[in-house]
């Protein structure tokens, strides 16, 4: 079991520091946070990266993904 949560933890950190290297955030914060709370972190991140675009680009710029 242990090895199991230390296995989660790790998969969650090398995700968040991949994803905050994608998007221009902290990658050794993001991926500390992943390593110690795993996937709870994924709200903060997300509303982190929304404020991020928003301080760029304005809350009237209109983003389309594909």
């Amino acid at each position: 079991m242990l090895l199991l949560v230390l296995l989660l933890a790790c998969l969650c950190s090398l995700f968040f520091y991949c994803q905050a290297l994608s998007n221009g955030l902290g990658r050794k914060r993001w991926a500390f946070a992943g390593l110690c709370f795993g996937p709870l972190v994924w709200p903060m991140f997300c509303m982190k990266k929304r404020m991020k675009v928003n301080q760029l680009f304005g809350f009237d710029y209109l983003m389309f993904r594909a």
